[in-house]
């Protein structure tokens, strides 16, 4: 039943020719990704996987340094395992991303994603609760499926502090709306 449902919606997404991907055709957009995340060495955690929810504003009046779009994302690592403790904490991320668009004309548009936000991490086990600033930095591809419709492919680096740091791949579907 599973296989019948997303052949059917990827046959729907795919039934209406495609353009240019070009994110200004919209002014909003939101974007449901998963994806993996890879901590470095030094982190006391291991890698595991990743969720990502985010509302992108391309029309926001700011014109300034080739800007393309305002995102608000909230990234949640659920049950990510200790390397050397038999417990478990959850991330959860949220803050501003700003996107620089690189022109093209194929339906592939490539973007650079620079962020800031606040970590919440948890560990129900022994009431751990910590809030620390992050930054983030990426690249992704944005492929356009119908005129409102992409598939989202994006790497980013992610630094808390220096024991804190890694990367997280992840593709996902955007949905654009407005006039």
């Amino acid at each position: 039943m599973k296989k019948i449902l997303l052949s059917s919606i990827l046959a729907f997404a795919l039934s209406s020719n495609a353009n240019a991907a070009d994110p200004s055709l919209y002014p909003s957009s939101i974007t449901i990704m998963t994806g993996y995340t890879v901590f470095s060495q030094e982190c006391k955690v291991n890698s595991n996987h990743a969720y990502s929810f985010r509302f992108t504003q391309n029309d926001f009046g700011i014109d300034n340094f080739g800007i393309g779009a305002f995102q608000l994302a909230l990234d949640y690592t659920p049950d990510i395992p200790y390397k050397t403790l038999d417990e478990q904490t959850s991330s959860i991320k949220f803050g501003p991303n700003l996107l620089w668009y690189l022109d093209n004309t194929s339906e592939v548009t490539p973007y650079l994603l620079l962020g800031l936000g606040v970590e919440n991490l948890t560990n129900p086990k022994n009431g751990f609760n910590s809030l620390d600033f992050y930054a983030n930095a990426g690249a992704g591809a944005e492929y356009i499926l119908r005129d409102d419709i992409s598939l989202v492919a994006e790497a980013k680096y992610s630094y808390s502090d220096p024991k804190r740091k890694g990367t997280t791949v992840s593709a996902g579907l955007k949905f654009s709306f407005g006039e």
